[in-house]
């Protein structure tokens, strides 16, 4: 029998470990410190506890992002499995405890980024939901919506960016001294 808090710093160490994936996946970011159970509700049992900012990773198989129960992974003993097989996972955590974020590590380094810029809580969100307002900065715009498709300068503090997604119109945003002023199609 392995004691609680060995099995704790297991899991953790593990959990850490099998992030190192690169594309196409899903993390979970616990926003506090909370209970891994053996699964998805709290009639089962506890079988270890994360700290805040614990990066987990999510199985691919796994898709329902929006589920009050998120499964995670744990890099263990790999097995084989039948297509036919129903999927069963054996780490739960209860979605309260964390975020959910998809795509590659790099966004896990985003997230964190913009927890920690010290900016408005609600244009935290904002940018984490991928939106732009007027009043943001340069920098805000880039976490919410990337590199620009095309960058202008005109005079020493004024600056366009312009956004095209394939299929779309075009979104040009104007700033004035690194705030954004002007959102148009």
């Amino acid at each position: 029998m392995v004691p609680k808090r060995k099995l704790t710093v297991l899991v953790c160490v593990v959990l850490i470990l099998g992030v190192a994936r690169v594309s196409g996946a899903a993390y979970f970011v616990f926003t506090k410190k909370g209970n891994v159970r053996s699964g998805p509700g709290i009639k089962y049992r506890v079988i270890g506890q994360l700290a805040q900012e614990t990066i987990a990773e999510i199985p691919d198989t796994f898709t329902d992002y929006q589920a009050k129960w998120i499964a995670i992974e744990a890099k263990t003993e790999p097995h084989k499995q039948a297509k036919d097989e129903k999927v069963v996972y054996n780490k739960w955590v209860h979605r309260s405890l964390g975020v959910v974020i998809k795509g590659d590590i790099n966004e896990v380094d985003k997230y964190f980024a913009i927890k920690e810029s010290g900016w408005p809580e609600d244009m935290q969100k904002l940018i984490l939901a991928g939106k732009v307002k007027i009043g943001m900065t340069t920098h805000m715009v880039f976490y919410a919506w990337g590199r620009p498709d095309e960058v202008t300068e005109s005079g020493s503090a004024k600056q366009k960016w312009v956004y095209q997604k394939p299929g779309t119109q075009p979104h040009h945003l104007s700033f004035e001294d690194g705030v954004l002023t002007n959102i148009s199609n």
